[in-house]
């Protein structure tokens, strides 16, 4: 359900009309810039749902009288859907849930609700939980996963008969809500291909699997992945509602998020993009073997200075993915092809990124030689790169989940 109010600038006094969708929350802040001179509009939508009804509280700004296709400037506001971008045309007759094409407004909405799904005490327990996986507490592991699987599981699920017990409700626990979010089809594949490809019964006794499983259980390589892991999650669960917006192929150039936040999320790809490239030693190890047979075989082509997994870690992140890409098979399964952008990530930093608010276009420098070359994107694909991305790194925590199970059969063989 849709409504509108007409909104008086306080500072140039132009008519902005509003057509804003009726929140699934009792509270929704909406905050945008005039169109004509940049002042603030800020109000509140307050839902009583036993009532039905709802209120517009403005504190910048002032509601103005008129017909419903009087106004200056037109904006459509929805906290979960993208919208067309606020312009001096007036309202289109169709609601922008209606002027989707074909299947589209059925496969939205059923993301929406898929993501709506868990309420907020769920997420607070994964982040709790998040906290206990990452210094392995069992017993809180224990009484956060069962909240959570309750519903979803038989009790068999809930008896611990190895550490194996308690990395596997963790996962369960994590695939359960973020599955809206991420592709965990595509999760399912790529542990699939760990398991049938390298982590396999026969590759017990390799030793190239051998040093790969040492080197990553090293406590100084290990906990600092779970670390890094359990922060990037605990940031994501903080930021997830401004992620309604990302649906990937489903999204438009020309679509609009109502609520966004790029100075945090533009940290969120900046550090998803950092520990990407830290930790890229390790599937580029695991390429070599499945390709080469040797974890340190590097594959033809490589730039004269990589002969091996530390020289590759030597290089700059955003040389890596050319040397990732000499191999056929990433087992990333291609998502840093597209995501692990090394000219958004210097662009985005240090402040060299503005995003315009009417047209959310991005626009970004990241050549410290040529400070002058501009790069654009817009919004909407930066926040598919930047969830495509975040899957990369969960991704990361199940190599780590699959060489747990791989090293416990090893050690009762």
């Amino acid at each position: 359900m849709w409504t509108r109010y007409l909104i008086q600038c306080s500072a140039c006094e132009k008519i902005t009309n509003l057509r804003v969708q009726i929140p699934e929350r009792e509270i929704l802040p909406i905050n945008f810039q005039c169109l004509n001179c940049s002042s603030e509009i800020k109000g509140v939508l307050k839902v009583d749902f036993k009532k039905s009804a709802w209120s517009f509280d403005l504190t910048r700004g002032e509601l103005a009288p008129g017909d419903y296709k009087d106004g200056d400037f037109f904006y459509e506001f929805s906290d979960v859907l993208p919208t067309k971008k606020p312009s001096r045309e007036t309202h289109a007759k169709l609601m922008p849930t209606m002027r989707l094409p074909g299947k589209m407004f059925e496969i939205l909405k059923t993301k929406k609700d898929l993501r709506k799904l868990h309420p907020n005490e769920d997420w607070g327990n994964l982040k709790d939980l998040t906290r206990a996986y990452n210094r392995f507490d069992k017993p809180l592991i224990e009484k956060l996963a069962y909240k959570i699987l309750k519903n979803f599981y038989g009790t068999n699920f809930f008896e611990y008969k190895s550490d194996l017990d308690y990395h596997r409700n963790y996962f369960l626990s994590l695939n359960r809500l973020m599955s809206s979010w991420i592709n965990f089809n595509n999760h399912a594949e790529y542990v699939e291909w760990l398991c049938s490809v390298i982590f396999t019964p026969q590759n017990h006794t390799n030793p190239e699997i051998t040093a790969f499983i040492n080197e990553i259980f090293d406590p100084n390589v290990t906990d600092k992945i779970k670390l890094d892991i359990a922060e990037l999650t605990l940031r994501f669960i903080e930021l997830r509602e401004y992620f309604f917006y990302a649906v990937g192929s489903e999204n438009a150039d020309d679509n609009y998020a109502a609520l966004n936040n790029f100075n945090e999320l533009k940290s969120f790809y900046t550090d998803c993009f950092e520990f990407i490239g830290r930790i890229s030693q390790y599937i580029f190890n695991i390429q070599n073997f499945h390709e080469r047979g040797a974890l340190n075989r590097i594959p033809p082509g490589c730039p004269r200075n990589v002969i091996d997994g530390k020289s590759f870690s030597e290089l700059n992140h955003g040389e890596k993915l050319n040397v990732l890409n000499l191999s056929s098979d990433n087992p990333l399964q291609l998502l840093l092809r597209d995501c692990f952008d090394s000219r958004l990530r210097n662009g985005i930093n240090h402040f060299k990124a503005k995003l315009d608010p009417d047209s959310q276009i991005i626009y970004y420098y990241p050549v410290t030689k040529r400070p002058e070359e501009e790069h654009q994107i817009s919004y909407i694909s930066f926040l598919n790169k930047s969830l495509d991305l975040f899957n990369s790194v969960l991704k990361i925590g199940q190599l780590a989940k699959v060489v747990n199970m791989y090293r416990f059969t090893i050690n009762r063989s």
